[in-house]
């Protein structure tokens, strides 16, 4: 987990974006636009401006904060949550909401949440997605760091004018600063932080997300049936 104080610079973050042409298309991903309810409904846990995946309906609601320029976060989203996703949010037992906290290079987590809200509900969590993916190939891209961030803009429809605009827009900007100051109220003080139902966990694994995520959702695991099997004496009679 990476420990960050929260130094938000927006002004930075578009000169550091600073000019290899990659279009990478970040938004090819089946069922990752962000839903909510027919009539706008959310989950107790979660707030009108949240981007969710999975069913108001779900008994759990798990909120992840995290940072798109974050070493562990990237670990979790390419190696935890596509097993996660699969088992619990594509069936309809928990609601998944992605929260921005910028970590690891505060500037560049900054540019790439922008451009993720930007793209717009439907490509949100596809923008995030490739930026988990991709993440060493965008840091490590130097003086040609812009380019990268315009072909992820081009890859979500946008035109490099658009993404300027972007990295400027004050209600954006407005946004992600309260989603971190809430984070900071709430008590994250580093990546990826995660909390089941309102209340923090320290999980990582799917083995960490089963054990909490099955008594709550009345499932048992293997390892607690175990468990709770009384043992038979050795050399009893039967």
């Amino acid at each position: 987990m990476i420990n960050t104080n929260r130094f938000v610079s927006f002004a930075k973050t578009t000169v550091l974006i600073s000019a290899s042409a990659l279009l990478i298309n970040a938004c090819s991903d089946k069922g990752t636009s962000t839903t909510k309810s027919a009539d706008g409904k959310r989950t107790a846990f979660e707030v009108s401006t949240d981007h969710a995946l999975g069913s108001v309906e779900a008994p759990v609601t798990l909120v992840e904060y995290a940072s798109v320029t974050c070493g562990h976060c990237a670990n979790w989203h390419t190696g935890v949550w596509p097993d996660l996703k699969t088992k619990y949010v594509d069936t309809g037992k928990v609601r998944y909401i992605y929260r921005e906290f910028p970590a690891g290079n505060i500037s560049l987590a900054n540019a790439g949440h922008l451009l993720a809200n930007c793209a717009g509900d439907d490509k949100f969590f596809g923008m995030i997605g490739v930026q988990m993916k991709r993440q060493e190939n965008i840091l490590n891209a130097g003086s040609k760091i812009r380019e990268k961030y315009v072909a992820l803009a081009k890859s979500a429809g946008m035109s490099e004018a658009d993404f300027d605009a972007c990295m400027i827009d004050e209600d954006q900007i407005e946004r992600l600063n309260a989603v971190a100051d809430a984070g900071s109220n709430a008590g994250v003080k580093g990546t990826p932080t995660f909390f089941i139902n309102g209340k923090k966990e320290e999980i990582f694994s799917i083995e960490d997300f089963d054990k909490i995520l099955g008594p709550l959702l009345g499932e048992t695991t293997p390892e607690v049936e175990s468990e709770a099997k009384p043992e038979t004496e050795s050399g009893a009679e039967h």
